[in-house]
């Protein structure tokens, strides 16, 4: 027993435009999956971004600190210095 299929009925515009519709929300939903994907490789590359940005600024705040104490440092050796300068001075006067 053979099977035939009769050729398409000619589509109404009804039809026609529920296809545009389908076709349509394809190609809505395909863009929606590429840019979820783009999303998740750019929150991918972010994150080790992000622990190294919050390691540069540990490093940067303990540089600050650091210079903060040497700024001090020199400041106390030049009144030592200043100091010493003019012990010098009243004894050799």
């Amino acid at each position: 027993m053979a099977t035939e299929f009769a050729p398409p009925a000619p589509a109404s515009p009804a039809l026609d435009e529920l296809a545009e519709l389908e076709a349509k929300i394809a190609q809505v939903a395909e863009a929606l999956r590429a840019a979820r994907a783009e999303r998740d490789q750019a929150v991918a590359a972010l994150t080790p971004l992000q622990t190294a940005h919050e390691k540069l600024q540990r490093n940067h705040a303990a540089a600050e600190q650091e210079l903060v104490a040497l700024r001090k440092e020199r400041n106390e050796v030049r009144q030592r210095v200043a100091r010493l300068a003019k012990q010098l001075e009243g004894a050799g006067a």
